[in-house]
């Protein structure tokens, strides 16, 4: 943040003295420049107060201040649970890697969906059989 700060200052002391150069005539004489450079004086020291005056009230200019709030609120309550036990992250991790989009819900289903899938009877066909070959012929004939 003081990085930043420190950028943007000296970015408005580059701007204003650039758009003091290309505002005063070159052919000023010498009493001229003298209160050009006490206007840019009091300009850069109303930027400063300006800039300190944000620094100090806490505004958040880009939303970084907002953003390490609420991760140091994320971490204070993180701590003030336990951690998990290695079969809770066992699960979790078997969970996601099976099903990554749906979690456990989709894996407790599809478990209970392999059960009953299991317990039904299978049918048993005798490939060899003529019998067998002409049922696998009339399924294939549209």
């Amino acid at each position: 943040m003081k990085r930043f700060l420190a950028s943007l200052v000296a970015a408005l002391f580059v701007s204003s003295v650039a758009i003091a150069q290309t505002a005063a005539p070159t052919a000023a004489p010498a009493t001229a420049a003298a209160p050009t450079a006490a206007a840019k004086t009091t300009e850069m020291k109303a930027k400063q107060e300006m800039v300190q005056s944000t620094t100090k009230a806490g505004v958040a200019t880009t939303g970084s201040t907002a953003t390490a709030k609420q991760e140091a609120s994320n971490t204070a309550t993180s701590k003030l649970r336990g951690k998990p036990t290695k079969e809770q992250r066992a699960a979790d991790t078997k969970a996601s890697a099976v099903y990554p989009q749906q979690g456990t819900a989709t894996a407790a289903q599809a478990k209970t969906n392999t059960a009953i899938s299991k317990e039904m009877p299978k049918q048993t066909v005798n490939m060899g059989t003529p019998a067998a070959e002409k049922a696998m012929e009339k399924a294939a004939k549209p």
